[in-house]
């Protein structure tokens, strides 16, 4: 939930006019970090507020992938310019990780401080949250115990993630923290005090775009996003929220704004935690607003399928490829004729070979375990260290592409031209 912070903190810089002046909620982005943040469309360029990149309104889906490379945060922000929209700006919501990296290095760059320094001076301090780092280096400077991440992989074992840190994604996630710390971060947003004005509460916790027009089951209305938070109503009560996950670790935020009623879960189970997370919080939510056991929703059955859905269904195949011809066409290529090196400006380098092993991985609807060609990332980082990427040739010129990390695998097509 390390959004919440980034937008909080530039809250803070909002309601400095003396020192930042030129920061404002509707300022574009662009007249602050202009080198840095150009955008594929000249107008979405100069028009993209900072609420805009904050609520997930930019038009800009989440293209994780540019994490896969080794590097800098700001070659992060430089590489948006050559990512698609797959939506106009202000249409539609779509989660968008590297707009939250892009804040981070705007705040960055107009206080002249890291990330972590300006969140420690602004708001941890002041919280008295002593127990809370952006870095993995930092937390164990001062010699913090800190939790070792699992998932679950391929093959069903448990598996260390070996506390993974990459500092590219700061702002996005990598917030280090305890349950105590961070309850009172869940106390001074319920109590809406210092170091936040009633004007930046307002505007974190306020409505800026629609997840979910449908209530979804068992909630009561639209699924609103403000800035690094969710809102809900449930039972008749709004419920701003927020989870987070990565490199084997997930947390859940819950709040009752109305009942000052906070609830903050942390676990070091990449596949599950947030869905035992959920079962947890609204138990004790439930308890809190008198429901009867008869009439509790199922949380354990949507735990369940949550955790399905990180798996690869038994007919995700067929999803992706609906009309397959029996028998299948020949690929008009030898596979061996497809490896080499694949480059794209924003996206890591990948290098293809038709020289594979499937090291007894079984893919449900696949009954395969050798990959046709496979493909390694070239300029790896932690994140993707361990990643693999294979790829089944389908028919004619489509393949399928199915993309291991931490566990959870990836389809996708694939087409070669």
């Amino acid at each position: 939930t390390t959004k919440a912070f980034v937008s909080a903190a530039i809250s803070l810089l909002v309601d400095d006019d003396i020192n930042f002046p030129a920061v404002h909620w509707d300022t574009p982005v662009h007249t602050l970090l202009p080198a840095d943040f150009v955008l594929n469309d000249p107008w979405a360029t100069s028009q993209m507020t900072i609420i805009d990149i904050l609520s997930h309104r930019s038009g800009i889906p989440r293209h994780d992938w540019v994490w896969l490379a080794n590097i800098t945060l700001q070659e992060a922000v430089q590489s948006i310019r050559y990512l698609p929209f797959t939506a106009s700006p202000r249409s539609e919501w779509q989660y968008c990780n590297l707009m939250y990296s892009a804040a981070s290095h705007l705040i960055e760059t107009v206080t002249n401080q890291s990330l972590e320094s300006f969140l420690r001076d602004s708001i941890w301090s002041p919280l008295n949250m002593t127990e809370t780092y952006l870095s993995l280096n930092e937390a164990q400077y001062a010699q913090r115990d800190v939790s070792q991440g699992f998932y679950v992989n391929q093959n069903g074992r448990i598996t260390s993630t070996d506390r993974v840190f990459i500092k590219t994604i700061r702002g996005a996630g990598n917030i280090l923290s305890s349950v105590s710390d961070y309850a009172k971060w869940a106390s001074a947003i319920l109590k809406r005090g210092p170091p936040f004005s009633e004007s930046g509460y307002a505007t974190l916790l306020g409505s800026h775009s629609i997840v979910s027009r449908n209530p979804i089951e068992p909630f009561q209305t639209s699924t609103l996003y403000g800035l690094g938070w969710m809102s809900q109503v449930y039972k008749g009560e709004v419920i701003v929220s927020h989870e987070g996950s990565q490199f084997g670790y997930g947390a859940c935020v819950m709040l009752l704004p109305k009942r000052n009623f906070g609830l903050v879960l942390l676990g070091n189970n990449m596949n599950g935690v947030n869905a035992a997370a959920n079962l947890l919080a609204y138990h004790l939510i439930d308890k809190e607003l008198g429901v009867a056991p008869e009439n509790q929703y199922d949380w354990a059955a949507r735990g369940d399928a949550l955790i399905n859905d990180t798996q690869l269904s038994d007919d995700f195949l067929s999803k992706l490829y609906p009309k397959i011809p029996c028998p299948p066409l020949p690929s008009p290529l030898n596979f061996s004729t497809l490896g080499g090196s694949y480059v794209h400006p924003a996206y890591p380098d990948l290098v293809l070979t038709s020289n594979c092993t499937g090291e007894d991985r079984i893919y449900k609807g696949l009954n395969r375990t050798t990959p046709d060609l496979c493909a390694s990332i070239v300029d790896y980082n932690e994140y993707s260290r361990d990643m693999t990427i294979d790829l089944f040739h389908i028919t004619g010129t489509h393949w399928l592409q199915i993309a291991v990390r931490w566990g959870v695998p990836g389809a996708a097509r694939v087409e070669f031209l």
